[in-house]
């Protein structure tokens, strides 16, 4: 899908046809979009097929006149299942300083934050400044995404604590592979911006410098409460790993012990059932006596199980 889009007078509207700095925004484009693009504004093919490779890293390639500074942005789905975080790449092109134009392979909120213009300032023919939002958006989403997993991770981690359910732990494996894909992104992001400084593509001013400099503390944050919510949960699967295990243990060594104690009346009745002379057989009441005699070796068994703290 193409959309285009233009400041005007300090809105952001719609437009219908390409425009000098317009913005261009493909979501999830077929290949027909692609090749149109490519033949009407001479884009390297890479350039458009590169952000929809899930696998792609963040990185800075510069051609000619035109240049592509890929990230990897968060997303966060709901569904019946819950809450899931992961990321996928995105690109943000600008074509021989005309317009600016940004390729991922699905919608996100990052680019609907922007669309529905919750960010103020939003000038796509300021090229400069508006990939700079496009970089701190990112790392906000990435810092708020964070928290709302860190929330979910202490929610699972209650009902655990109550209830040990698996699929609980199924969650928290999840939430824990969730905080590597950002870790991984995060620090892949922060390599990208670190190149772009340095390529001197921008002519900064001073508000500018201040925004990068905003965005190279917060990527730094993001970071920093990936690897730590990171080891958190590592913690937390490796302390319920030994929870479980050892429950298991309890309940077995419960079970081995009532098989041990329900062996012993019919140890007693097995050996009252042989064609053997035995005690009491002429007694009247030898059925009596036989039960007498596995009840209180049963009773027996279980003081010696309670001494040993075996039960």
């Amino acid at each position: 899908m193409i959309e285009i889009f233009k400041n005007t007078d300090d809105k952001l509207v719609r437009i219908d046809d390409y425009e000098k700095d317009c913005w261009i925004n493909l979501t999830h484009p077929s290949g027909e979009e692609i090749n149109f693009l490519i033949n009407k504004f001479d884009i390297p093919r890479d350039f458009l097929t590169d952000p929809l490779d899930i696998d792609e890293v963040a990185r800075l390639e510069i051609d000619d006149d035109n240049y592509i500074a890929l990230s990897r942005i968060p997303i966060h789905d709901m569904d019946e299942e819950g809450s899931s975080f992961t990321t996928i790449p995105m690109g943000i092109i600008v074509i021989k300083d005309s317009f600016m134009l940004t390729v991922a392979s699905r919608e996100n909120d990052l680019i609907n934050d922007f669309i529905n213009e919750r960010i103020k300032k939003f000038n796509p023919s300021d090229r400069t400044t508006s990939i700079l939002q496009i970089f701190n958006r990112t790392n906000q989403l990435y810092i708020k995404y964070l928290k709302q997993l860190r929330h979910k991770a202490s929610e699972i981690e209650s009902d655990i604590l109550k209830t040990l359910n698996e699929k609980d732990l199924v969650q928290i494996f999840n939430l824990h592979k969730s905080l590597i894909l950002f870790t991984a992104s995060l620090n892949s992001n922060n390599r990208m911006i670190q190149k772009l400084k340095r390529s001197k593509l921008f002519v900064m001013n001073e508000e500018q410098d201040d925004i990068l400099e905003d965005i190279t503390i917060d990527i730094k944050q993001a970071i920093e409460m990936a690897e730590i919510y990171g080891n958190i949960l590592g913690e937390m699967m490796r302390f319920f790993s030994s929870l479980i295990s050892n429950n298991l243990n309890i309940v077995m060594k419960f079970l081995t012990a009532i098989t041990i104690i329900i062996a012993i009346p019919t140890l007693v009745s097995s050996i009252y059932g042989m064609n053997v002379e035995l005690p009491f057989q002429t007694s009247a009441h030898a059925f009596l006596i036989t039960m007498g005699i596995s009840v209180l070796a049963v009773f027996l068994g279980i003081l010696i199980f309670i001494y040993r703290k075996w039960l």
